[in-house]
């Protein structure tokens, strides 16, 4: 799907009322000079109070950070939550949109076809079709980090 702008993706994390973030390992590898991924993925949870399921050993931040609302997941078990009945208590009811964040473009791109249901948002540093919402290209992690800074603002 082709994003206007920035503000269109900050909306849709307001307007969508059952949102579950799935924050991955690259959340703790990529660094905004100074600022890291995690730090957005902590900005984000804390302004619209969305629980993450913490894939990779993300949840050793989130908790530095003191994110509430999060719980250790596997990616594969999460997605097939996703397809098939819900049953886990990181949120009460199948959400109805997905935000990938900290994945590898090519790894997002495996698991945003097999989310059924629901809708998805990928906060990458590529624009990925696949996905329901997805940031534009950042050529530059600066390019990123002003995507994300903008979002966190308009939330």
């Amino acid at each position: 799907m082709a994003v206007e702008s920035l503000h269109e993706i900050a909306t849709q994390l307001k307007e969508t009322k059952n949102v579950l973030i799935m924050a991955g390992a690259l959340c703790d590898e990529v660094d905004f000079d100074g600022k890291g991924l995690l730090d957005y993925v902590a900005d984000i949870a804390a302004k619209t109070g969305y629980p993450i399921a913490a894939t990779g050993n993300t949840i050793i931040g989130l908790k530095e950070r003191n994110v509430q609302r999060v719980k250790k997941m596997w990616a594969a078990e999460l997605v097939n939550y996703m397809r098939y009945s819900w049953q886990d208590s990181v949120s009460d009811s199948k959400p109805e949109m997905l935000v990938l964040i900290g994945y590898n473009p090519a790894v997002a791109k495996s698991l945003i076809p097999t989310v059924k249901n629901a809708k998805t948002m990928f906060l990458g540093n590529v624009h990925l079709n696949e996905a329901t919402f997805s940031l534009p290209d950042a050529p530059s992690l600066k390019d990123w980090q002003n995507n994300l800074e903008q979002i966190v603002q308009d939330l």
